[in-house]
């Protein structure tokens, strides 16, 4: 069930007594049955009759106790009365690399069809979009028009924002006072290739992390790498170093673990433009219901009847059944 969640996990210390319960229970049949054999020797049997479906009765015994734990925990998931949407800052890296063609038909015509996939679905989400260099520059601050936000990052173009170099620290930095100043829950979404010139990016990630705004990365390129393309105005070239050899640019993988790592959030490759939509649906939407919940602004719809309703139905069950056979 998508977005199942508990109202009161504080209570799991109470939850948590299911086990030594059903310890206990198993203890105390255990018990019984070395007190009968004391007492009555080789005639048990015969005078009371031989175990029947003994391990089921412990094991419905044991389902009804964790089914009660689980009722205490009062499970919930978010209904439909209220705001349910959050707010994502996408963090789009527009440096040379991302002209590379590894991927089809290029990195960043990869992320900009993610990004357009993402706003035809995105119902009560806010996005906000940041491009980044050497520089992080605000391309759209948070607003529910998704697709204003990705007519803009369609219009995108490597190296032509900002200073060159990358350096997605600031991009996240930059992301994370959007999204505070939405006063709704929200993550950031980086969609890169992994490279850091200037090696802050962990540190921005915790910092967001530590804001309440999990860093996620999508990443772009291959392991294998490809030259970066550039538009000469005579005709399309590879990008060369100062000593005139064509420069390999790689995606830099478990680079981009490290930043969710960092940020408490996933790091995926974008192996196509569903990708964003997939991680919105299975991830950030559960997660923004959950906090709207919790901030009083959606409305949740209690679970906890159905283990309890299963607990007494399993407990009826097995005291209705057959203990001893003749």
């Amino acid at each position: 069930m998508s977005g199942l969640f508990f109202l009161w996990p504080g209570h799991w210390p109470v939850a948590l007594l299911a086990l030594p319960v059903c310890a206990a229970l198993w203890f105390w049949r255990r018990a019984r049955e070395q007190r009968l054999q004391r007492a009555l020797g080789a005639r048990t049997e015969r005078l009371v009759g031989a175990p029947a479906a003994a391990c089921w009765r412990w094991a419905a015994d044991a389902a009804v106790v964790l089914l009660l734990g689980v009722a205490v925990l009062e499970p919930a998931t978010p209904g439909d009365v209220g705001e349910a949407g959050g707010d994502v800052a996408l963090c789009v890296d527009v440096s040379w690399s991302m002209a590379a063609r590894d991927v089809t038909p290029s990195r960043l015509a990869l992320a900009q069809q993610a990004i357009a996939r993402f706003a035809a679905t995105a119902s009560d989400t806010r996005a906000a979009l940041v491009v980044y260099a050497g520089e992080a520059l605000v391309a759209a601050p948070l607003t529910a028009d998704l697709r204003a936000v990705a007519t803009l990052a369609g219009e995108l173009a490597p190296g032509a924002h900002g200073r060159a170099g990358t350096d997605p620290g600031a991009a996240i930095d930059r992301a994370v006072a959007l999204l505070q100043r939405g006063g709704r829950a929200g993550a950031v979404v980086m969609l890169s290739d992994g490279e850091d010139f200037a090696g802050g990016v962990l540190a921005a990630a915790r910092r967001a992390a530590t804001a309440g705004y999990p860093v996620h990365a999508l990443g772009l390129g291959t392991a294998a790498g490809g030259k970066i393309v550039v538009d000469t105005g005579a005709g399309e070239a590879f990008l060369q170093d100062g000593a005139g050899v064509d420069v390999v640019t790689r995606g830099e993988f478990g680079a981009l673990a490290a930043w969710a790592e960092a940020g408490g959030g996933r790091s995926v490759p974008l192996a196509d433009g569903d990708g964003l939509r997939a991680l919105h649906d299975g991830v950030l939407a559960p997660a923004a219901r959950e906090a709207a919940v919790r901030a009083g602004r959606l409305q949740p719809l209690p679970l906890w009847r159905w283990p309890l309703f299963a607990a007494v139905a399993l407990w009826m069950l097995a005291a209705c059944a057959q203990e001893r056979r003749r």
